[in-house]
């Protein structure tokens, strides 16, 4: 055990910070235009009515060649020993896979339940591959290796290529679009060749795969809430549902691909330990005592922590929402593996009934934070990280870790007593409660481009000049060193 700060966390423990590929790689080095993000955020009707910033993420952090150093202050100066980043599928196939054969079988309701990748097509899909960026992430991986960082490879975190999801069209007219995303099974069969891909290429330097970051941000950001600034910009219900299970089967696709394609262990997670990263957050009733506000914040919580979960861990398909799994919706075969679960936790939210605007399920607000806010409009609350944390192993019993967790604070007023406050709260799950968490993934690294929010939400450990790219710490880097490193036994 290491003795930090008064407490004890593993031996083996991972310390990190988290990142994604679309938020920090561009700014110097080969642009990437053929993703649905990219076209997203440049759309000037997306722009002119305020889904998006008007930020630019060609304009971002640059450390698609400045990772060399970027990668040496993870290490030396935060004293990490781990490091998650992502791959960007249109980064790789920026040209279609869709003529590359595969064997797709189907259960007794449509769906795509296995996906079988031949020799021949993993020969054929590396023909394929986009070279330049292959080697670029080998190098990257490689130097992440050199300095001892372990490295837990997020497949998806959101951009799709531009061949598969048109974000536009979509948001037009999405009955008559060709190009729909998640809203089709044919984008699962092709994440399926694309998680065979990543796991052949990289596996020789990899062992720790999350298939996807954050689906349920994917589906109901994308297809639920019209005015999130998250492509396609649709709100309809049965879409959302829709997503939600195709993401589902999606991660139990690439769970056997990356098991079957990747053969070499290059640490103790060897050769791949797969799971997905969800993110749950703390949900209570603004009123504990309305009977309304009650019932909203249970539903809300059940949607938004546990449905997606129950899907690929019990092959629980609760698609009319009623919490009651009926016969058809009991798959078990979809439920393929996840060795781990990724929990990213942010904040609390307060739920207040509102009334319905879907026939059969409440009406909800989330009420604003007014005190303890992030610059996100966050609400601070600690605890709510152990609780999630006993939640998650209680429900699916299997080991965590913490692979999102971290402030927007423009001021760099409040990080370092979030990051460890926080910290204190997993240890108390792991020593108190016998939660098995394996890690801890700060976010983020550095400031990097939000989304539709763009550049001014600061979530760095290293302040990031967009003009320059010269990276400054935080306040919150020595306290993180200090924390992952050892080097005090004071409380």
């Amino acid at each position: 055990m290491v003795f930090i700060l008064g407490m004890k966390f593993p031996e083996e423990f991972l310390w990190g910070t988290a990142t994604s590929a679309f938020q920090i790689e561009m700014g110097k080095g080969e642009v990437d235009p053929n993703s649905d993000w990219y076209v997203w955020v440049h759309d000037e009707d997306n722009i002119r009515n305020g889904l998006v910033s008007g930020d630019l993420p060609e304009k971002g952090p640059g450390f698609w060649e400045l990772y060399p150093e970027d990668l040496k202050r993870a290490k030396e100066e935060l004293g990490n020993n781990a490091f998650r980043m992502s791959i960007d599928w249109s980064r790789i196939f920026p040209n279609p896979t869709w003529d590359i054969p595969v064997k797709v079988s189907f259960d007794p309701y449509g769906s795509v339940c296995h996906v079988e990748v031949s020799e021949e097509s993993m020969r054929l899909l590396d023909k394929r591959a986009y070279q330049p960026s292959v080697q670029k992430y080998r190098e990257i991986l490689t130097e992440c290796r050199r300095l001892g960082l372990t490295v837990l490879l997020t497949l998806y975190h959101w951009p799709l290529p531009l061949w598969i999801h048109d974000p536009i069209s979509c948001r037009d007219d999405i009955v008559h679009a060709t190009k729909r995303g998640w809203v089709d099974q044919s984008t699962i069969i092709e994440f399926s060749k694309y998680a065979a891909f990543i796991a052949k290429a990289f596996g020789d330097l990899v062992d720790i795969y999350a298939t996807i970051n954050e689906p349920m941000v994917v589906s109901g950001m994308g297809y639920l809430y019209k005015e999130s600034g998250f492509p396609p910009g649709l709100g309809n219900i049965d879409l959302f549902i829709k997503v939600s299970e195709n993401l589902a089967i999606a991660h139990g696709i690439a769970y056997e691909q990356i098991k079957r394609w990747d053969h070499v262990s290059s640490s103790k997670y060897g050769p791949a330990y797969v799971g997905i990263v969800h993110c749950p957050q703390y949900y209570e009733p603004y009123d504990k005592s309305s009977r309304d506000d009650v019932e909203a914040a249970s539903f809300v919580e059940y949607i938004q922590n546990e449905w997606f979960l129950n899907m690929i861990l019990k092959g629980d398909f609760d698609l009319n929402i009623n919490r009651i799994i009926d016969l058809e919706e009991q798959r078990p075969y979809l439920a393929k593996g996840c060795d781990f679960i990724g929990i990213n936790y942010y904040m609390r939210n307060r739920i207040k009934a509102t009334e319905s605007k879907i026939p059969g399920f409440p009406g909800f607000e989330i009420v604003p934070c007014t005190e303890n806010c992030t610059d996100m409009g966050w609400e601070i609350y600690p605890q709510g990280l152990r609780y999630e944390l006993n939640w998650a192993y209680k429900l699916y019993r299997r080991p965590l870790m913490v692979t999102e967790n971290g402030i927007a604070d423009a001021k760099d007023e409040k990080r370092s007593d979030f990051l460890l406050s926080h910290i204190r709260e997993i240890y108390k799950a792991i020593i108190e409660d016998g939660v098995p968490v394996k890690g801890y993934f700060h976010w983020s690294l550095i400031d990097n481009f939000e989304w539709a929010r763009g550049f001014k939400m600061r979530f760095g450990l290293y302040r990031v000049d967009y003009e320059t790219k010269e990276r400054t710490p935080t306040k919150a880097v020595q306290v993180y060193k200090q924390i992952a490193t050892a080097e005090s036994s004071s409380t």
